[in-house]
């Protein structure tokens, strides 16, 4: 049994592939939790909710981290989300955007870099590290680390009101709180490149 199943679609673009390149880097190098890595290939980003619910019901570990592969992770993400798990908690963490587009209070705007090619993952880490970047406030959706059996026994993302980009994951959220469960944000950072992996120029990538 591993401890958490971090889980993510990819969208088979050049641009994706180089972004999964230093996601990858990032979560062996920054991980010291025993991890299953599930990553699915979609066809186009209207996918992403489907294939997430099914890479759920397939996973070896009870507790599930989305993610997204534009999305990479500090030292010690993992064990400070998993240290605080708990079967009715969505645990997030703090989000440092690069400002392609306009950041979300929930987030920490500080540029290191809008593409792979120019990200700077030293000087990343290193900020995180030394700086202050605490939000003490509600994470954004993803990623965040889940507990499998609750998420698949309120149905997981519902299909049945949409696709990528319909806010599933937002009307998720809800579902969990309305059940009387409850959502924390703890000191796990990762970078993420805005609207990297939006295949359509100018179209902001608002959830995932």
């Amino acid at each position: 049994m591993v401890d958490i199943s971090i889980v993510f679609p990819h969208l088979r673009e050049k641009r994706n592939d180089q972004a999964l390149k230093i996601a990858l880097e990032c979560i062996v190098d920054n991980t010291a939790l025993d991890y299953e890595l599930m990553i699915e290939a979609v066809a186009a980003r209207r996918d992403i909710y489907s294939v997430i619910n099914d890479m759920a019901r397939w996973a070896k570990s009870d507790w599930l981290v989305f993610s997204n592969s534009d999305v990479f992770f500090a030292p010690n993400w993992a064990e400070n989300l998993y240290f605080a798990c708990d079967q009715h908690k969505i645990i997030g963490g703090v989000i440092v955007e690069c400002g392609a587009i306009p950041v979300n209070e929930r987030n920490y705007e500080r540029n290191f870099g809008r593409t792979p090619q120019t990200f700077n993952r030293a000087a990343f880490e290193q900020f995180v590290t030394d700086s202050d970047i605490w939000r003490d406030n509600e994470p954004w959706y993803f990623p965040c680390l889940i507990h499998r059996p609750t998420f698949l026994a309120l149905g997981g993302f519902d299909t049945d009101k949409g696709a990528f980009p319909d806010p599933l994951d937002m009307l998720f959220w809800d579902k969990w709180k309305a059940a009387g469960y409850t959502i924390q944000r703890v000191k796990s950072y990762c970078y993420h490149l805005q609207a990297y992996s939006d295949p359509e120029p100018g179209r902001i990538a608002a959830h995932v």
